[in-house]
């Protein structure tokens, strides 16, 4: 039989316990350091300025040789696919270098290009770009391998912004 006391006893461990678990789930997770972020942030604009800028050292740096970039679009009713390698990105950065052929939507301002880091899970993360001076976007992959993070896939597309 359960008393007054054993009650109050079993009522305030069950709020010990709930307590415990709200301030455990609340905890933010700390498995990625700074350093990660910086090192993927820094990959990134490697990968977008140095495209820009037509530096393909920058490229080189942060993509991988293994690159997919692709773009889907449509014909009628079929998907197509546009692939471009590290290669083809390299030479379409030096194409750049004597200006970029997009149309540039914000001539007055620099290329400040938004970078949103959405996932980082171990040796693997993905972000967002959206360049408002060429007006797209980039759903990028990344992965660490010996302590460096590379570009390994991009899904791009112009932006309806």
């Amino acid at each position: 039989m359960i008393t007054f006391n054993n009650y109050l006893q079993i009522n305030i461990i069950m709020k010990r316990i709930i307590f415990f678990l709200v301030v455990l789930l609340s905890l933010p997770a700390f498995g990625q350091s700074q350093e990660d972020t910086d090192a993927i942030r820094q990959a990134v604009l490697n990968y977008i300025e140095g495209w820009a800028t037509g530096n393909i050292e920058r490229i080189q740096e942060s993509v991988s040789p293994e690159l997919s970039k692709r773009k889907a679009g449509t014909s009628g009713e079929m998907v197509v696919i546009q692939d471009m390698s590290r290669s083809l990105l390299c030479a379409s950065a030096l194409a750049n270098s004597k200006g970029v052929r997009m149309a540039d939507r914000t001539p007055d301002q620099p290329l400040t290009p938004e970078i949103k880091i959405l996932d980082i899970d171990g040796i693997n993360a993905s972000v967002k770009t959206w360049n408002a001076k060429y007006g797209f976007f980039d759903y990028i992959h990344l992965s660490k391998a010996g302590g460096k993070w590379m570009i390994v896939n991009v899904l791009w597309d112009m932006s309806a912004k």
